[in-house]
């Protein structure tokens, strides 16, 4: 262990050497990028200097044994703290289910909104956009002052505090169709006021919080941290005025999806976790191994279900209970579930499901190749793929289209694919970084108006090219009357694991990309370009509004037709992308090389963007 803790410090070691290799003027050019771009750019200015590195590292590291020596530092690190943790079963002992999740939360602009629902009700603080269409055309940006009234000069006061949003919509209908004849007006909500709550109890960070009012118990509960290793998961309070309003139960959240128990929070609201108060541990071949809290009156039928089940292999008749008595003696007693089914368990417990031994699997059996129909088919589902099988055979064979496809909007994604995008994605990541260190090295940032706001940027893009995750869409056409007559080939032979996705006829129009509130938008004839872009709040500081482009449904890339959409152009389930003005980074040498990199990431990340809408 004391070996391996070594090899842990070791990174550590590198980084401190070359830190104080670092030229202060480079070190803080390379503090503005991100972190895991800092790193990458520092070894590459350090190039020179890895002998050095290596020389300590051999001080550090002892000779291992041939099976050791093929493993990372990594590898070994986790290996040993691992090992600790099987137990006599030969698996490793599970960890408090729930408490993960907490973990890889990363905080968003609490005060900034896409949409809002129809029952939040107004109040002081919140900003909203008005937008009138017809004999008269305007944007208003308003914000709802303390005694809940906006000024528009076309309308003069109004009070909206109190109603609700979709209240709101229509009494502004009411008063637009009474005072501004031949005019439409819509209401969005752009930013919601603050509210201050209160964690408390078994929290990893009590304390107060500023949210916003459209928050739920959950948001405050991931701000704050979640629980800590004693605090409840199932028991926590809401009291608002020192009375009980509810207690949330995250387990109806996090395994059954019930979302109607995360209620919305009002400012100055008190969030209690309170303490644990039975936890059961299971695993072997349940679904999900885990620490599992109990409320008072479940039992072991509860506990599996909490586990999402047996493994197909699992032994029903061999599960076994392991239980420390009040005299420290450990009681171990091996149960079939229809016995186990309705045993109370106590706090500590821990169960686990043996394997069936007679059921083994071959693992050089081949397996059959399989195609994925998701969404708007007659009959979506796997299925195995025919010798030499094409796109519309299988349509075919899944029984069709519904009726509700939108067939402009298919998507067809391959895995293959998706590696080849991603491999080209970690490639252009690496030539900028490479195009990083030598422009600090050189000093072209200092050629450009505003280095730091650059060195920023072109972190940006690379960490981004980076941690993107490519999909692997490949424009092919699903329309099979189309597809029999044509003369070119274009029915794409099917390949395993290939994934068709038909959507359902969309009915909006979506903007993405450099607006102040990126979201869709319900497709109108009577509304152009501007108009969306208006919608979404209009364009932000650093929009490139020379470089506009838009996603056709099927996924195809298009710059307009002119300097502003003609209304043939918009047609649902288009997605208008406004990129990033990169004109502060065309004076550096390597830039040039590097937009086409940049252009092709703001297509991934937009086709990214609308697929997942």
């Amino acid at each position: 262990m004391i070996k391996n803790f070594k090899l842990a410090l070791l990174p550590l070691l590198i980084s401190s050497i070359g830190v104080a290799q670092v030229p202060s003027q480079y070190q803080e050019q390379l503090n503005m990028l991100p972190e895991s771009v800092r790193n990458s750019v520092f070894e590459r200015i350090n190039e020179d200097d890895f002998a050095q590195m290596d020389d300590q590292r051999s001080i550090l590291q002892e000779k291992e044994e041939d099976e050791e020596e093929e493993k990372s530092i990594d590898e070994l690190i986790k290996f040993d703290l691992l090992q600790k943790d099987y137990d006599r079963y030969g698996s490793l002992i599970p960890k408090p289910f729930g408490y993960d999740l907490f973990q890889n939360y990363e905080r968003n602009d609490l005060t900034s909104v896409q949409s809002a629902p129809a029952d939040y009700i107004l109040g002081p603080g919140d900003e909203l956009r008005i937008n009138f269409s017809g004999s008269l055309k305007a944007s208003r940006k308003v914000k709802i002052d303390r005694e809940g009234n906006i000024f528009l000069r076309e309308l003069g006061t109004l009070n909206f505090s109190g109603l609700s949003y979709q209240k709101t919509q229509e009494e502004l209908d009411r008063i637009v169709e009474a005072s501004l004849i031949g005019t439409e007006a819509s209401i969005s909500l752009i930013k919601v006021r603050p509210i201050q709550i209160f964690v408390v109890g078994q929290s990893m960070k009590p304390g107060s919080y500023n949210l916003n009012a459209l928050s739920s118990i959950s948001t405050a509960l991931f701000e704050s941290g979640g629980p800590n290793v004693s605090g409840s998961l199932r028991n926590i309070s809401l009291k608002r005025s020192n009375e009980l309003i509810d207690t949330l139960d995250l387990y109806e959240l996090f395994i059954k999806g019930n979302s109607a128990v995360n209620i919305k929070i009002q400012s100055g609201d008190v969030l209690l976790i309170n303490p644990i108060e039975k936890q059961v541990e299971v695993f072997g071949e349940v679904n999900t191994e885990a620490i599992f809290e109990l409320k008072e009156g479940e039992n072991f039928k509860d506990l599996i279900s909490f586990a999402s089940g047996f493994k197909p292999l699992a032994d029903k008749n061999k599960i076994i209970l392991t239980r420390q008595a009040m005299d420290n003696e450990i009681f171990v007693k091996e149960m079939s579930f229809a016995e186990l089914k309705e045993f109370p368990l106590q706090s500590g417990d821990s169960i686990y499901v043996d394997r069936l031994p007679s059921i083994s699997v071959d693992a050089n059996k081949s397996r059959r190749e399989s195609v994925s129909l998701e969404g708007a088919f007659v009959n979506p589902g796997i299925y195995y793929l025919e010798d030499n099988e094409k796109l519309s055979e299988l349509i075919e064979r899944a029984g069709g289209y519904s009726s509700e496809a939108f067939l402009d909007g298919g998507i067809f994604l391959r895995a293959s694919v998706a590696k080849r995008e991603k491999d080209g994605l970690i490639r252009a990541a690496n030539d900028l970084e490479k195009g990083i260190a030598r422009a600090i090295q050189t000093g072209q940032f200092s050629q450009v108006s505003s280095p730091d706001l650059a060195i920023r940027l072109i972190g940006n893009i690379v960490e981004q090219l980076k941690e993107a995750r490519p999909l692997g869409r490949v424009v092919v056409s699903f329309n099979l009357e189309k597809i029999k007559n044509a003369n070119l080939e274009i029915d794409i032979l099917l390949r395993d694991q290939d994934r068709i996705i038909m959507p359902r006829k969309k009915s909006t129009i979506t903007v993405s990309g450099e607006v102040l509130s990126p979201s869709s938008y319900v497709y109108s004839k009577n509304l152009s370009y501007s108009d969306y872009i208006e919608l979404a709040g209009g364009l932000r500081e650093g929009a490139d509004q020379d470089n506009i482009f838009y996603l056709l449904p099927n996924g195809q890339a298009a710059k307009p037709s002119r300097s502003w959409f003609s209304d043939s152009e918009l047609t649902p389930g288009t997605t208008i992308v406004i990129p990033q003005d990169t004109t502060e980074l065309s004076n550096l040498a390597f830039w040039k090389a590097v937009l086409p990199i940049f252009s092709n990431l703001v297509q991934t990340l937009a086709a990214i963007d609308a697929l997942s809408d």
